[in-house]
């Protein structure tokens, strides 16, 4: 008998791992529609590592990471002026009277704006708009898709900012307060620990700044999750390997709709653009890669 249950407690505790390890596995799925929803609800759970493994076929993803870790190596260390302009902004956001030093800064400058804030908003308004468009038009990294895409989330916000919105000092203490946080959740003391980051690692983080922004978002009325509960996707065509998918998904009262393309390897589904962007690097040599970045 204690053989036995010896025995039963082994392939129980065999069978938890192996349960464990299927639910770490990310697969992408072979139905574009689901692909899609896939997608948003990674980015709903604030799980870049997830996003991106659902962005790209295994075997390319782990080619991604050997890159990151490559340029990493060939990467320059930080100088000493960026290693304190690093320190002096981290210090000032991980400190422990940070909220009330954040915020009477912010409050300083506020009420020179404030005055002036109702009448100027008009102009303001515009100008922020084609601020917003130029940024994205230049954006040499962004596809026709994803251009469309940014621009409608522009126009939607703006159209929902509105001067209360922005001098409203109980909202800034409660969005200040998330900013703080957040930067010591990350734990990141040092320029030079931010850019020894692995992928991995910094999609991790990366996670815990975009559940911060959501915060912020939902103490101003924008509930980003909400948002991605209701992603709706369907096929507008499909082309050898390559579907096109209309998207849409409801925010701040309107349905932003934008078209995405999907490619298809080994059955499955993922991002064209992201297949594309890490296939176009991976052709290059990682020196190569690194320059093209630098500004």
């Amino acid at each position: 008998m204690p053989r036995l249950a010896a025995r039963c407690v082994a392939l129980l505790l065999l069978a938890c791992l192996t349960l464990a390890g299927c639910r770490r596995e990310v697969v992408a799925p072979g139905d574009p529609v689901a692909a899609v929803k896939g997608l948003a609800a990674a980015i709903r759970d604030n799980d870049l590592v997830r996003y991106s493994r659902l962005s790209m076929p295994p075997k390319l993803h782990e080619r991604m990471e050997a890159r990151w870790h490559a340029n990493l190596a060939l990467a320059e260390p930080p100088t000493a002026e960026q290693e304190r302009d690093y320190s002096r902004w981290m210090s000032r956001l991980t400190s422990a009277d940070a909220e009330k030093k954040l915020y009477l800064g912010f409050d300083r400058r506020l009420r020179k704006l404030e005055g002036e804030i109702n009448s100027q908003w008009p102009l303001m308004k515009a100008t922020g708009g084609i601020f917003i468009n130029g940024l994205i038009q230049a954006n040499d990294e962004l596809s026709p898709s994803q251009k469309g895409h940014a621009k409608e989330v522009g126009t939607a916000l703006l159209g929902w900012t509105t001067p209360a919105l922005l001098v409203d000092r109980a909202r800034a203490r409660k969005a200040i307060g998330v900013v703080a946080s957040t930067a010591r959740s990350l734990d990141l003391d040092t320029l030079q620990q931010t850019r020894a980051l692995e992928m991995i690692p910094a999609l991790e983080k990366g996670g815990q700044v975009l559940k911060g922004l959501k915060q912020i978002g939902r103490i101003y009325g924008l509930d980003l999750d909400s948002s991605l509960a209701g992603v709706e996707a369907r096929v507008l065509a499909v082309e050898g390997e390559v579907a096109t998918m209309e998207v849409g998904y409801p925010l701040l009262g309107h349905t932003v709709k934008f078209k995405l393309d999907l490619i298809r390897r080994d059955g499955r589904w993922y991002s064209a653009d992201a297949v594309r962007s890490a296939e176009a690097e991976l052709a290059r040599p990682p020196a190569a890669s690194r320059q093209q970045k630098a500004p």
